[in-house]
């Protein structure tokens, strides 16, 4: 007997640099880059909601958006971070994928965020 497949919750757009933050991530092995494709996916399904972002001094105004934190399998921290936004009720927008490292995913969504602002297409995602 055929399992019936469920629709994703969500539709997930990804930041057009998305393919990059997981060509970074191979740098960590393969393993990492199944691991960022398996927290994308828990995305779409509701399988996981990350913890809300507001304004830090040290990473700046990312209100609005949300961290998800993730690693490969059997690895004793999280080092990895995916940042997203509810774009609407239906879709969520990926920001950026990256290490935690120094706050580092932080500023790169953030530099994303204004860069998009700054940009004459407004809906980058």
């Amino acid at each position: 007997m055929k399992q019936r497949v469920q629709p994703a919750r969500y539709r997930v757009l990804a930041h057009p640099a998305i393919a990059d933050d997981l060509a970074m991530l191979a740098g960590y092995g393969p393993q990492a880059v199944i691991a960022a494709r398996k927290v994308l996916d828990d995305l779409a399904y509701a399988r996981v909601t990350g913890k809300l972002l507001g304004s830090r001094y040290v990473t700046g105004d990312l209100t609005g958006y949300a961290s998800v934190k993730f690693d490969v399998p059997g690895s004793p921290t999280r080092r990895f971070r995916l940042v997203y936004g509810d774009i609407d009720n239906e879709t969520r927008g990926v920001l950026a994928i990256g290490v935690r490292d120094e706050h580092a995913i932080y500023r790169l969504a953030l530099e994303r965020l204004q860069t998009s602002n700054e940009s004459s297409t407004a809906d980058e995602f």
